[in-house]
């Protein structure tokens, strides 16, 4: 009797540490949906004048930072576009670009400046995608593929087209397309 009563102290300690230890595990997740209500904004304010102008999505603050990000293999970006005079823009290829970006201090490199292309600092560009919403693109429906070497620091929007003068986000997801079946989700 006194051996069951150790090894039922035993279960019952691996119980409680293993409790505490299963909190909100973020060590390697499958599907992470940004909470686009923690961005400062999700459409700019003030309108694009300039072709390939920037639109930034700072993540500061906003992704965790204790996940696996290298667990991520496909990244899903939703968007409209809008004119001068805050219009809907049909989609369509050739309206904008997307870089997503690991580090948001290398945009301001005085060589590049503010629309440049904000992949060319080697190592800095996580990813980049053209025709966002296009039908060239699968970035809005399937994902681009990505790998992710550590936590994104920003989503770049770039118009490619002038007469792009708005851009709103309305879904950034990162996921694991080994888990989640392309027919069975879109």
């Amino acid at each position: 009797m006194k051996k069951f009563g150790v090894i039922l102290s035993i279960l019952t300690l691996i119980a409680l540490l293993g409790g505490c230890a299963s909190g909100p595990e973020l060590t390697k997740m499958d599907i992470l949906t940004v909470d686009l209500s923690a961005l400062p904004y999700t459409k700019n304010t003030a309108p694009l004048t300039r072709q390939w102008a920037d639109v930034i999505f700072d993540f500061e603050g906003v992704l965790p930072d204790d996940i696996d990000w290298g667990n991520f293999n496909r990244l899903i970006v939703k968007i409209n576009y809008f004119d001068a005079n805050n219009r809907l823009i049909a989609h369509d290829n050739d309206l904008a670009m997307l870089t997503l970006v690991y580090d948001l201090s290398q945009l301001e490199n005085p060589v590049l400046g503010r629309g440049a292309d904000p992949g060319i600092n080697i190592g800095n560009a996580a990813q980049k995608q053209f025709n966002l919403m296009g039908e060239w693109s699968n970035v809005h429906t399937r994902g681009c593929m990505i790998a992710l070497l550590r936590k994104p620091g920003a989503l770049v929007l770039q118009n490619s087209n002038a007469r792009v003068a708005f851009i709103e986000v309305t879904e950034i997801t990162f996921y694991n397309d080994d888990v989640i079946s392309f027919e069975d989700s879109f």
